[in-house]
């Protein structure tokens, strides 16, 4: 019985020792994550599950139940209004980058005011980059172009799908996804898109949920994600 007892353990022990994070993040960001989380997983002993997709849907998924332990959004509001709800953890709100829109497509911003340029953004009613870029078009300089075809993505990688796929000639979507090419929108003609990340109640009695928030804010992380298009909190 005892040499039974011991082989169970055995057995049992890589399910102790490694921990699993399920992590919600908004589709601007999930590419980032994918390139840095092996650094993590491999340090701390845990598998990190990504699901993505818009803040917004991200946000009625917890509010029904999603099993995640970390939202990484878009933005400050949706997490904000999370933790004012009661799906959050008190406290455990956090700043992790800010990000910033390129406009593709184009040469110069005129392109904007030209109606005969079909143009794709994030939805804004779900998509933070969706409102910036609304933002952007309803400046003065651009008012000219407001009757083009306008494109809607799901989020924003789908919104730069539709650009580099052909179907639209231009759109706005995040620096992240195209670091080598589109205009650099100026950060004063949209308001700042600050990506908060939130404790959820599920990561409670997961102290590796506080160790990845904790390893994401670092100074070293803090560069990489400089690296992907990003800029520091302030």
């Amino acid at each position: 019985m005892r040499y039974l007892w011991l082989f169970c353990l055995c057995l049992a022990l890589p399910c102790w020792s490694n921990e699993t994070l399920r992590v919600a993040v908004a589709a601007n960001f999930r590419p980032v994550l994918e390139q840095i989380n092996p650094e993590f997983e491999a340090a701390q002993d845990t598998t990190v599950l990504l699901s993505s997709a818009s803040t917004g849907v991200l946000h009625n998924q917890i509010r029904y139940g999603a099993p995640f332990d970390i939202l990484l959004a878009a933005d400050s509001d949706t997490p904000a209004i999370l933790e004012q709800e009661g799906f959050t953890l008190p406290g455990q709100r956090y700043c992790y980058a800010l990000g910033r829109l390129v406009l593709l497509g184009a040469s110069d911003w005129s392109a904007l005011a030209d109606p005969r340029q079909s143009l794709a953004i994030a939805n804004p009613t779900t998509a933070p980059y969706g409102r910036a870029a609304e933002e952007v078009l309803s400046r003065d300089e651009f008012q000219a172009g407001h009757k083009r075809k306008l494109v809607l993505g799901n989020n924003a990688v789908q919104t730069w799908q539709f650009w580099h796929s052909g179907g639209v000639n231009l759109a706005l979507v995040p620096q992240s996804l195209s670091l080598d090419a589109g205009l650099l929108v100026p950060q004063q003609w949209h308001n700042a898109i600050e990506q908060q990340a939130v404790l959820l109640p599920r990561a409670a009695d997961k102290p590796q949920a506080q160790a990845y928030l904790k390893w994401l804010l670092s100074p070293a992380v803090r560069q990489q994600i400089r690296q992907y298009g990003y800029d520091n909190c302030l």
